[in-house]
């Protein structure tokens, strides 16, 4: 009932004068003044934000800070051991805590603040390539969604792979700009090859827009088809794939060669036992009892048979009609929550109630027995709302670029549909597409809009003065 009114209220401030609009107009109009305050106050309450919160995080966080403590732990050699993905990031994490001297929520979580804004600025950079004009909106559109983004506090590969994606889609729209010559697509092309290659150490879902815009940029290739675009994009994909592969074994090799912590890569939990637990319960979210088979379970090839067993048992029980009703449940706990997933991660913060002095102002809004944790929620969801809702009203606009970033979010969400998810914490790594996506469409949105709102009686057609 709460959201239901608070999307009707969205409604009446777009088609009524009202102060809200009014405000933001003569906000938007300030030109690059009114840019600089904004992303000033910002960044003063982000790190007030950081500095009356860090808390100690639970889940898979806590144990890379357990490994940034003491590595020769057996439980943390245990854990990366089964979750060896998860070891490029702690041994970057490490590498970067070892320059501050410093093994601190606080250092980490501002380090996390400095990635998250840095790919903000990246997007940035993108929309100047895609479009001058539309640099503001995305401007100020980034800041009221980081206003209210708190996961600046979880120093996790889901807000650390931002930056590298955001390069990632840099890189290909400069890649597919015909205003550069071609030094220096090829330099945007290497740019993308080595920032796909990091995405997929951090996090290797990731890389989906990097394939995504792969697959589009092949498709308008075929549709007009010439010798000389064919040449100069056969010449974009040898340094494309030419920079990944040389980063890719330089990457391997650091990994292969770390001593920080003892690795047993045969206790390696497999990729399909996150296909398996993507099809567990009522949300294909994460399973204890699925987690506890894969640390019991001493071989892989054990660990394999056991999910495969686990798949097909599963899908015999649904059936074709109850898997695919899943599915769409599934898809709703995705990509409905517009606090992305916060408090949700089992012991999400240690920390459960908010002090009584001046960090009081951040931690009710966060913290889990924090007064004001609804109101978070609320603004939160209202914002996610609204940006959706841009998305879904702009299917008329197509290019290159916003293809691209479509094809990204359907193979995002296609990822989560088979792997595990049921939260949306993991539609993180694809905000960068989102948020640029936003601007893209957002004049196409706002005609449709306006269409439906003329059709349905809810806004009156403007009648020139002269007529």
């Amino acid at each position: 009932m709460v959201m239901l009114l608070g999307l009707v209220g969205i409604i009446i401030i777009m088609i009524t004068d009202n102060f809200v609009k009014r405000f933001a107009r003569s906000v938007y109009q300030s030109g690059w003044l009114g840019m600089l305050v904004l992303g000033i106050l910002l960044l003063i309450w982000q790190i007030f934000f950081i500095v009356a919160t860090h808390p100690a995080i639970g889940f898979d966080v806590n144990m890379l800070h357990q490994a940034w403590i003491n590595p020769n732990q057996a439980k943390v050699r245990g854990y990366f051991s089964q979750n060896y993905n998860n070891l490029p990031i702690l041994l970057l994490q490490n590498w970067i805590l070892t320059k501050f001297h410093s093994t601190s929520w606080l250092v980490i979580d501002s380090v996390t603040l400095f990635l998250v804004n840095l790919s903000a600025l990246i997007n940035i950079v993108t929309m100047y390539l895609v479009s001058k004009d539309k640099v503001r909106l995305l401007w100020y559109l980034q800041i009221i969604f980081l206003a209210f983004f708190p996961m600046i506090i979880i120093p996790y590969t889901d807000t650390w792979v931002l930056p590298s994606v955001s390069l990632i889609l840099l890189g290909f729209v400069g890649m597919s700009s015909h205003s550069f010559n071609l030094i220096y697509r090829i330099l945007f092309s290497v740019m993308a090859g080595v920032a796909t290659v990091i995405t997929y150490y951090i996090k290797p879902s990731g890389i989906i827009p990097a394939i995504a815009f792969i697959i589009v940029g092949i498709v308008y290739l075929c549709n007009k088809p010439d010798k000389k675009s064919l040449l100069r994009a056969f010449c974009l994909l040898v340094f494309l794939f030419g920079s990944g592969a040389t980063t890719f074994v330089l990457g391997q090799n650091i990994i292969s060669n770390q001593k920080y912590v003892s690795i047993d890569k045969s206790l390696e939990i497999p990729s399909i036992h996150f296909v398996n637990m993507g099809m567990s319960g009522t949300t294909g979210a994460y399973n204890p009892h699925d987690a506890l088979m894969m640390a019991k379970l001493p071989k892989k090839q054990d660990k394999i048979a056991y999910s495969k067993k686990m798949i097909r048992k599963r899908l015999k029980q649904r059936g074709l009609l109850g898997y695919i009703s899943f599915l769409i449940r599934k898809q709703g706990y995705n990509t409905a929550d517009g606090t992305f997933g916060w408090l949700g991660e089992g012991t999400f913060i240690f920390t459960k109630t908010p002090a009584s002095n001046w960090k009081w102002w951040a931690q009710t809004f966060t913290y889990p027995a924090g007064k004001n944790v609804s109101v978070f929620r609320f603004i939160s969801q209202l914002i996610w709302i609204s940006l959706i809702g841009i998305l879904f009203f702009g299917w008329k606009y197509h290019d290159l670029v916003s293809d691209g970033l479509r094809l990204s979010l359907i193979g995002g969400f296609l990822f989560l549909l088979i792997f595990e998810g049921g939260r949306s914490r993991y539609l993180i790594q694809f905000l960068p597409s989102i948020i640029i996506l936003i601007p893209i469409v957002w004049q196409s949105s706002k005609e449709t809009i306006a269409k439906i709102l003329l059709a349905t009686g809810l806004k009156k057609m403007e009648v020139s003065q002269n007529a």
